[in-house]
């Protein structure tokens, strides 16, 4: 057993240990008539401000707080345990009022970014390592540029020394709306070989009306067409890993916000009964 899959294991374990105590002691104060929603909320706010200490520890990378991927490990399961509990405070059932149904959603919200980051976070990074080397996603439109001139500069080419358009005419008619293209985001979750391969064969069919040199060239241009591909593969991907976040800790700090109100209220309806 690898030492990744042993530890994954191990925190497994370690967590669904704790889910069955949470539980045990959860139906203790239910059957002993305690207030147990007051528990199982104050435990879930605990847990959801000490998972915003993540982002405050990726913030202070010079203090000596630990290693950060052990914090990203705790994260991760504190996210898991904090979502069970959250199902134990509101009964498995859909939470009434408007309060506690904004609550609810804005939780959801929370939970659901984090398991769609924690996605994406693991799966787009190795398709960006085989898409090409690693790229600076503030240089990316330049080079979108760049690509675009050189195979204008073919183009152009082609067309002085064989005296045909027929390059230039496919270009404008098929392939200038692909190099002027700006990918998505969520482009970065689609198969992207599947639109390559269609424009790779309309490539591949017009070599029957082109001349030797012509052939040349558009192979070349083929080359770029694979090469912007890849350039939009790592700038979706990128703008992806960078935009979930714009979701997942302004919605965070408006749970705690959020959660706030809702414990006291609660307390003061607590107290006075």
């Amino acid at each position: 057993m690898s030492p990744l899959v042993a530890r994954r294991t191990g925190f497994t374990v370690a967590l669904l240990g704790v889910c069955a105590l949470t539980t045990g002691a959860w139906h203790l104060l239910e059957i002993s008539l305690h207030p147990a929603a007051l528990y199982t909320g104050g435990l879930l706010l605990a847990l959801v401000l000490a998972l915003t200490l993540f982002n405050a520890r990726k913030k202070l990378p010079f203090l000596p707080l630990g290693n950060a991927a052990a914090w990203l490990q705790v994260h991760i399961y504190l996210g898991w345990f904090s979502l069970f509990v959250f199902l134990l405070h509101i009964h498995f059932r859909m939470p009434h009022g408007r309060l506690q149904g904004t609550l609810a959603f804005v939780f959801c919200l929370v939970a659901f970014s984090g398991v769609f980051g924690l996605y994406i976070s693991r799966s787009l990074p190795p398709h960006m390592a085989r898409s090409g080397e690693p790229l600076i996603y503030e240089r990316i439109p330049a080079y979108r540029l760049k690509i675009k001139g050189a195979v204008e500069d073919l183009i152009r080419k082609a067309e002085s020394e064989t005296d045909s358009s027929t390059l230039g005419d496919y270009y404008i008619a098929h392939l200038r709306g692909y190099f002027d293209h700006i990918p998505s985001a969520p482009s970065a979750l689609l198969n992207p070989k599947r639109a390559l391969h269609g424009i790779l064969a309309g490539i591949t069919a017009l070599n029957r009306y082109l001349s030797p040199q012509e052939k040349e060239i558009a192979h070349e241009i083929g080359d770029w067409v694979e090469t912007k591909q890849n350039l939009d593969f790592q700038y979706a991907s990128q703008r992806l890993l960078k935009l979930w976040l714009f979701v997942h800790i302004p919605a965070t700090y408006a749970l705690i916000l959020l959660a706030l109100v809702h414990g006291y209220i609660a307390a003061i309806y607590a107290w006075r009964f």
